[in-house]
């Protein structure tokens, strides 16, 4: 006869299942009704629909957006082709992203499972994307960033399987293609170098290696290429600098240089959930400093256990947090707006769940604590965005 503590213990795992698949199934749900809401399109969707409208194929790839808009060139041409079957219609032009932020939640379940072996931890990372207002607004724009959103994990997809998919027939496939995925998001080539350095140091361990980081290496230069004259290259870099500047890393002195930093940080791990009124972001923040300083503490807990690859969100967190920063610091890429680093969004759900679990080593009764507070907080401002989104009301930073 099984004992009271296994009917307990299965009664508990049956119950978070269950909660795991309900808020699968709201997250989705609140997607499909933030994107049949069919809100008019904003200033920046309007520019961007500007380019879409007007331009001819050969102008998408040989003249610079109009209204100073920045947007892979690859992925733009497939809406404007996707969305002129269906006249413009808004919805038609909103649905490549809403089909992207629903394959990387997807891919994102298949992720956090790898790492987050106890369904409590991984009922509360599907709870964060029900409370990501970013995640949920950004599921239905006339933008890149769901894009993003998906291409980072598959990026994901491939490192965590890259060894045990190694001597399948599709892997040269997968290789040859991984570059490419940068003519549709300038996100992914982020994630190249992590892919390049595994490559060589699994070649240093196996030559057959060598093989696919030539073939890696290659594609990826060539996608480069491609990228810059088709695409990089047209950007009015001058003038986005100069609109831009207050979201880079600057340098013109020393109390600057850590007003931008710590303000970047801070966008990258504070402004996913909810903002308004400011007492909510002051509770998300307390929650989210758990995943900054897990962000280090991780990385290196983790590198010895890796043997010197790079190849879980323990390690990849960190390494994407400092590309992000010096692309801010050369101004290539915006460090301080959470919208152009979407990304990077689900790594700090998990990480941050990850910070708020190395509790258990400090005090059981404290982690038990912060850990129950947070889901409640993940539940009251999903229960605040879902009223919002099925009264017609979702906005970017919405007041909950």
């Amino acid at each position: 006869m099984p004992s009271d503590n296994q009917n307990s213990s299965s009664v508990r795992d049956r119950f978070l299942s269950y909660g795991i698949y309900f808020f699968i199934f709201w997250y989705i749900l609140l997607c499909v009704v933030n994107y049949l809401n069919q809100r008019p399109l904003w200033n920046d969707e309007e520019c961007v629909f500007l380019s879409v409208k007007s331009f001819s194929a050969k102008q998408i790839f040989s003249q610079e957006l109009m209204s100073l808009q920045v947007f892979p060139r690859v992925y733009l041409f497939f809406v404007q082709q996707f969305s002129r079957l269906f006249d413009f219609h808004i919805l038609s032009l909103r649905f490549p992203s809403f089909v992207c932020m629903i394959l990387a939640f997807f891919i994102w379940l298949k992720l956090a499972k790898y790492e987050l072996k106890e369904k409590g931890k991984y009922l509360a990372f599907v709870l964060s994307w029900c409370a990501s207002s970013m995640l949920i607004y950004y599921s239905s724009e006339l933008k890149q960033y769901s894009m993003d959103v998906l291409m980072g994990a598959l990026y994901l997809l491939f490192i965590y399987n890259e060894e045990t998919i190694k001597n399948k027939k599709f892997y040269p496939l997968i290789v040859m293609g991984l570059p490419f995925l940068g003519l549709f998001s300038y996100t992914a080539f982020f994630f190249c170098p992590i892919v390049f350095y595994n490559f060589l140091i699994l070649s240093k361990k196996d030559k057959s290696y060598i093989r696919g980081m030539v073939i890696f290496t290659t594609i990826f230069l060539a996608a480069l290429l491609i990228s810059y004259f088709f695409d990089m290259r047209l950007r009015p870099m001058e003038i986005l600098n100069r609109e831009w500047r207050d979201y880079f890393v600057s340098l013109a002195s020393m109390g600057e240089f850590f007003k931008t930093f710590g303000e970047g940080t801070m966008n990258l791990f504070v402004r996913w959930l909810a903002e308004h009124p400011r007492f909510i972001k002051r509770v998300g923040t307390f929650f989210m400093i758990f995943g900054i300083l897990n962000l280090v503490y991780s990385f290196f807990l983790h590198k010895k256990k890796e043997q010197g690859l790079i190849k879980s969100l323990n390690t990849i967190a960190l390494i994407l947090f400092l590309e992000l920063f010096v692309a801010g610091l050369f101004k290539k890429y915006p460090f301080t707006v959470p919208r152009t680093s979407l990304f990077y969004c689900p790594i700090v759900l998990y990480i941050t769940l990850q910070g708020i679990d190395s509790l258990k080593k400090v005090n059981k009764y404290v982690y038990a604590l912060v850990q129950g507070l947070y889901v409640i907080f993940l539940l009251f401002v999903t229960i605040a965005l879902s009223r919002l989104i099925f009264s017609g009301q979702s906005v970017f930073a919405p007041v909950i």
